[in-house]
């Protein structure tokens, strides 16, 4: 069942993600040519995301926990690199000032769900408890908070402070539950374990997604509000 849903609801936030930007490029003056191209190329960008991710599963690669950490130099590294160049460019790109300043913020609602789905990971026995909401992890606040956040505040144009505190805050919270996760699997030490307390399976498909998809798509969102911000 909890494989099922995390494939099912990667599937809607996926479609979520391209519908929306192609609604954003159907309002772009223009050719229908272009717009077509774009969103093609959006496309095949996630699916092979996804593609790349379901290919290191099945290679086994990320469970080797011998150094270098194989998951942070496959998985983070590029979407650091990624991320930041896009975070470069938005600032010149007609698409992200096109989008309404409230969608990225409204999207971040989806994170209760990923807070949930996490935490019936945990009762699977494949996540520590401290990664969970009934644990560490406050990251639900950000998905509870995130349609007041976008209605109030950035729908009324509200302090600018406020909405880089707001985004900076979630990019913590993310990153906060990725450390412990990441110490919960190399460094379990730290958490007084003596074996890994992740199991093997948060490294096979279709758990990879959470930490291979579905937490960066968050950042992401974060990373597109701060390039709207700067224009």
């Amino acid at each position: 069942m909890l494989p099922s849903i995390y494939i099912i609801f990667t599937a809607i936030v996926i479609l979520v993600v391209l519908l929306a930007y192609r609604t954003v490029l159907q309002r772009m003056a223009i050719p229908a040519k272009d717009r077509s191209k774009k969103f093609l190329v959006a496309s095949v960008f996630v699916l092979g995301w996804i593609a790349y991710l379901t290919i290191l599963s099945q290679t086994g690669i990320l469970k080797d926990l011998s150094l270098p950490p194989k998951f942070p130099l496959l998985i983070v590294v590029p979407l650091v690199i990624g991320f930041f160049v896009f975070y470069r460019k938005a600032r010149f790109s007609a698409v992200v000032k096109k989008i309404p300043k409230t969608w990225p913020v409204y999207f971040q609602s989806f994170r209760v769900a990923v807070e949930l789905i996490l935490l019936y990971t945990f009762y699977a026995n494949i996540v520590p408890e401290s990664a969970t909401l009934e644990g560490l992890n406050f990251d639900v606040l950000m998905g509870i908070s995130a349609p007041f956040f976008a209605y109030l505040v950035v729908r009324k144009d509200g302090s600018r402070f406020v909405q880089y505190f707001w985004n900076i805050l979630g990019i913590c919270m993310v990153l906060f539950v990725a450390f412990i996760i990441a110490t919960s699997l190399y460094n379990p030490q730290m958490w007084g374990s003596e074996e890994s307390l992740v199991s093997e399976k948060f490294l096979e498909m279709p758990y990879l997604l959470l930490a291979g998809f579905l937490a960066p798509i968050a950042i992401f969102m974060h990373v597109v509000s701060l390039a709207q911000l700067r224009r």
